[in-house]
């Protein structure tokens, strides 16, 4: 067994990239690892924010040798009356090295063959690797790339040395103008001698003596220690997220701590400014009750009090500004920031965002059925929930972010009702997938109607997304809508809403377009809820627009699929979905025109169960009402078998139409059954 090294060293990489792209290098190589056939330990991923690779553990020196089947001359042809091979079996065996051992006999589509199975010896690891690793590199994606080589190869920042070291020899292979060697780098603030590797398990260790924690979490262990120590000390509260960690993860190479302050007067501020201003300033970490903020720097010990005395100086400017720009705004108020809505444009030829507010203000009754909604606190939050983007503190550009926010202090200093303030700081809730989802119903709504009015307004204003381009992210606002109204269970019917918000702007637009739109981010959603997709297109294709009923439709139809009686049950569907495709008009059923004993069955059968279901349907009892439709199974079985539907009688073949688009129509209610895709099908994804 040997290991195998890759390192890419660069300049400082930035941070957003660096952990997913150290990872996807690793799944990369692993990847190519299990399709040559080679087998491999273990594989761990290493960053910095001045390198990333991977380091495998305990490969084989080759390939894995591959069994192969061949096929050779037809049975009748391969042997002779006594069962010996003839000249053209002996042709193919020596052909293809084969002894008498390796040839057996197989019956395929075209008859039966004598064939015979071949080893084909592995390959070098050394050689597949040397061959391969750089086409992973350069298969690694980024949203931002330069160039510096003539070669013209991308990359996010310019590459200083390669490491591709297995077992004790470097791989022979350049790129972007390096050549991989055994050589790495140090940490620069320690040393600028490279780091010569004579093996790749000894990697960790002599990066570390270079001032260098190449594994990830080992360095982010690390940090929280050191930070956890240094707040001890300090005897308050830290105040961090995951989020903030792993940007520090990511910008240091040995992370050492030092403890600033400043001065009491900011404690004024509230704590998402106090954060913002130390998170802008290099991710310094507030220690909440206190005046002071830890750095994680990336250096030696002896340069503690340069770093002290560099960050106190510039935090201390940057909060002198926050702090100048909320008393500026405390002075206006929230009220005077509305009134200069009016004058500040939202989208061209849609109005102010005063008049979007005014819009929320009104599309909110939509929702007074919610429960445990208060209706006034929601129009008052919708009204005031773009008036923070004219304070001095939203408009400053690293604090931008706190929009929202910044409205919910200033609502509830200026003498607003709680539950208002609330609502205003939620209403931007979620950001991006994963994000924290507001606690309030009066949030929720205003989030949902503010995000809708969005993506509308992106429609109307010809900024659709397209491709890439979607600068208004209007993908993410309507992926948002969907998700709140499934998790805080908002029964809303999303079509309605839309409606009601194209009439208020009066503007001449297809809404089925907008529509479209939010079926196809409503389906992405529920595919990331593990939902399959012909289960998605079944429950869509007869969808009203309530997110949270679709949801529990397509769960009860996971439930229970995949059962025999449930499978017959869609074959029928697709064979009603086959007659009724090309009939115009169908009329309503005449009971005295069914002859057939099947037909009369299935009719009364038919009038059972609607009556059984309309309560279920108001309970969304749906996993009994889907079990309710499978006992109809052999009554359309048996009416398939025994009526024919498309008979020389006129009246009898329209009656019997009727019948069969009454009993579609029954199932219609809940799903176009005749979607799911059964065994033997092609599944569109």
């Amino acid at each position: 067994m040997i290991d195998f090294l890759l390192e890419i060293g660069f300049e400082e990489f930035p941070p957003s990239l660096l952990k997913k792209t150290a990872e996807d290098l690793s799944v990369k190589v692993g990847k190519l690892l299990v399709d040559e056939r080679i087998f491999y330990r273990s594989i761990r991923t290493i960053y910095t924010s001045r390198r990333f690779g991977a380091l495998v553990l305990g490969l084989t020196r080759k390939q894995k040798p591959q069994i192969i089947e061949i096929h050779g001359p037809p049975k009748k042809l391969a042997f002779d009356n006594n069962g010996e091979p003839t000249e053209m079996l002996r042709g193919f065996m020596k052909a293809n090295n084969l002894k008498a051992t390796q040839i057996f006999t197989k019956k395929i589509k075209e008859g039966e063959y004598a064939c015979g199975h071949k080893e084909i010896a592995g390959v070098n690891t050394e050689d597949i690797l040397c061959e391969e690793v750089p086409k992973i590199i350069k298969s690694l994606e980024f949203p931002k790339t330069m160039v510096w080589t003539k070669g013209g190869f991308r990359f996010p920042r310019p590459i200083r040395w390669i490491v591709a070291l297995l077992d004790r020899k470097p791989l022979r292979f350049k790129l972007a103008g390096v050549k991989a060697d055994r050589y790495s780098s140090p940490n620069q603030h320690f040393s600028f001698k490279p780091i010569r590797l004579q093996k790749p398990r000894e990697y960790l260790i002599l990066l570390r003596h270079g001032g260098v924690v190449a594994d990830p979490n080992e360095r982010r262990k690390i940090i929280l220690k050191r930070i956890k120590k240094a707040a001890e000390k300090i005897e308050g509260k830290l105040l961090y997220t995951d989020e903030m960690i792993e940007e520090i993860n990511s910008t240091v190479e040995y992370p050492e701590v030092v403890t600033g302050e400043f001065e009491n007067q900011y404690l004024d501020l509230p704590d998402e400014v106090l954060m913002a201003v130390l998170k802008v300033q290099g991710d310094l970490i507030w220690v909440k009750g206190t005046n002071k903020f830890i750095c994680i720097f990336n250096g030696k010990k002896k340069a503690v009090q340069n770093v002290k005395k560099g960050y106190t100086h510039v935090v201390a400017a940057k909060l002198y500004d926050a702090y100048y720009y909320y008393k500026n705004d405390l002075k206006q108020g929230l009220q005077s920031m509305l009134e200069q809505t009016k004058k500040m444009m939202w989208l061209k030829d849609l109005g102010s965002l005063y008049d979007k507010a005014a819009r929320l203000n009104r599309l909110v009754e939509m929702f007074k059925t919610v429960p445990e909604l208060d209706l006034d606190v929601l129009k008052r939050s919708a009204m005031l929930c773009k008036a923070d983007l004219l304070s001095q503190m939203v408009r400053e550009k690293d604090f931008t972010f706190l929009q929202g926010i910044m409205g919910g202090h200033y609502a509830e200093i200026g003498g607003e009702d709680k539950q208002v303030a609330t609502a205003i700081k939620e209403h931007y809730l979620p950001k991006f997938i994963g994000d924290t989802i507001p606690k309030t119903k009066e949030g929720s709504v205003l989030s949902v109607v503010d995000k809708i009015d969005n993506v509308v307004g992106a429609f109307l204003s010809g900024n659709r997304p397209s491709g890439s381009y979607d600068p208004f992210g209007v993908r993410r606002n309507a992926y948002a809508v969907v998700n709140v109204l499934d998790t805080c269970s908002i029964n809303i019917l999303l079509f309605e809403v839309i409606d009601n918000l194209l009439e208020m702007y009066n503007k001449d637009f297809d809404k089925n377009i907008i529509s479209e739109f939010f079926i196809e981010r409503f389906t992405r959603y529920l595919q990331n809820k593990k939902f399959r997709y012909d289960e998605i297109k079944a429950v869509l294709a007869t969808w009203k627009g309530d997110v949270t009923d679709a949801r529990i439709r397509c769960e009860a139809l996971k439930k229970l699929r995949g059962k025999p009686d449930f499978t017959k049950l869609v074959i029928g569907q697709k064979r009603v979905r086959n007659i009724l495709k090309d009939i115009k008009r169908i009329g309503v059923v005449n009971e005295e025109l069914l002859k057939e004993e099947a037909e009369k069955k299935l009719y009364k059968k038919g009038l059972v169960t609607k009556s059984k279901i309309k309560e279920l349907f108001q309970n969304r009892d749906y996993f009994k009402i889907l079990n309710l439709l499978l006992t109809m199974r052999v009554d359309i079985d048996k009416f398939f078998d025994d009526v024919m539907v498309m008979c020389d009688d006129k009246t009898l073949r329209n009656n019997r139409l009727a019948l069969v688009n009454y009993i579609n129509s029954l199932f219609s209610q809940y799903a176009d059954l005749s979607q799911i895709v059964i065994e033997g099908e092609s599944q569109q994804e």
